[in-house]
């Protein structure tokens, strides 16, 4: 849309959620995570489906999806007499104390889709235990799903759990680096596209999503590692419950500030030691 000018805001999961909540101005939704879409509060901002668009009852278009991924610095992790993880489980060997990186789930949508892989593919009991366990290895939980990739090679980190858009431009960016997946459940959701019910411009923002929904964009989401959601699905992948995840989310989150008390004692404990 050369013709057209269009003003760009990048934020966070929660953020935008918030955003929306809100009631703050717009036209589009562009690559928002599905589970947060699905908010109490958030249908009533959003336009009825464009006629012929291929988007979904609830006015979302959803071409594409996240898949997680891991950045390994292979260095660091052969110093620590560890090899590439395959697996969640792998997270939680005691060699990589202090090496990983984990999007905050509370604000990061690759955090939560990470976090929902851990206690949708494990059951909650275990998922929570291995979370526990991987939560003593975690050096920081970053607000974003780029800054984890991006710190791995920079310093300590080890190991970054990220999405697969920003695993393979963080490779493209230190060729040093390598692809790590969790080959048993590669965590996956749809990411949404919309108009907002209150744009001024829904000509304009149809034509978007029309776009969005071409052939032309499916070349250029298949460049940048988008998950193809009309494509077939590679062994391994393992696509969440949104609806569920969406609505255990108030739980979900209030149960990980618990264990971000407990890091937090952990960390006070461990200092009065010193």
């Amino acid at each position: 849309m050369p013709d057209v000018a269009i003003d760009v805001w990048r934020m966070p999961t929660s953020s935008l959620t918030a955003f929306l909540l809100a009631g703050a101005e717009g036209d589009l939704v562009l690559g928002w995570a599905d589970t947060a879409a699905q908010s109490p509060g958030i249908a009533t901002r959003i336009a009825p489906p464009p006629r012929g668009a291929g988007c979904d009852a609830d006015g979302f278009c959803r071409p594409t999806g996240f898949s997680l991924a891991f950045v390994a610095d292979p260095a660091l992790l052969r110093s620590r007499g560890v090899g590439l993880p395959s697996r969640w489980t792998d997270l939680a060997a005691p060699a990589l104390k202090g090496a990983l990186l984990f999007p905050d789930p509370r604000r990061s949508g690759a955090g939560y889709l990470a976090l929902t892989t851990i206690l949708q593919y494990y059951g909650s009991e275990d998922g929570w235990r291995l979370m526990v366990e991987i939560d003593r290895n975690v050096l920081d939980y970053p607000g974003s799903a780029w800054e984890p990739a991006a710190r791995v090679g920079e310093g300590d980190a080890a190991l970054g759990i990220t999405v697969r858009v920003s695993a393979r431009r963080r490779l493209r960016d230190n060729p040093a680096l390598e692809l790590a997946l969790p080959h048993e459940a590669i965590g996956a959701e749809a990411e949404v596209y919309g108009i907002l019910a209150a744009s001024k411009q829904q000509a304009l923002a149809r034509r978007v999503l029309e776009w969005v929904m071409s052939d032309e964009a499916s070349s250029l989401y298949r460049h940048h590692a988008k998950l193809l959601l009309r494509e077939e699905r590679e062994a391994g992948l393992f696509a969440i419950n949104s609806e569920r995840a969406s609505r255990e989310r108030p739980a979900i989150l209030q149960r990980f500030d618990a264990l971000m008390r407990m890091r937090a004692a952990r960390g006070t404990r461990t200092e009065a030691i010193r």
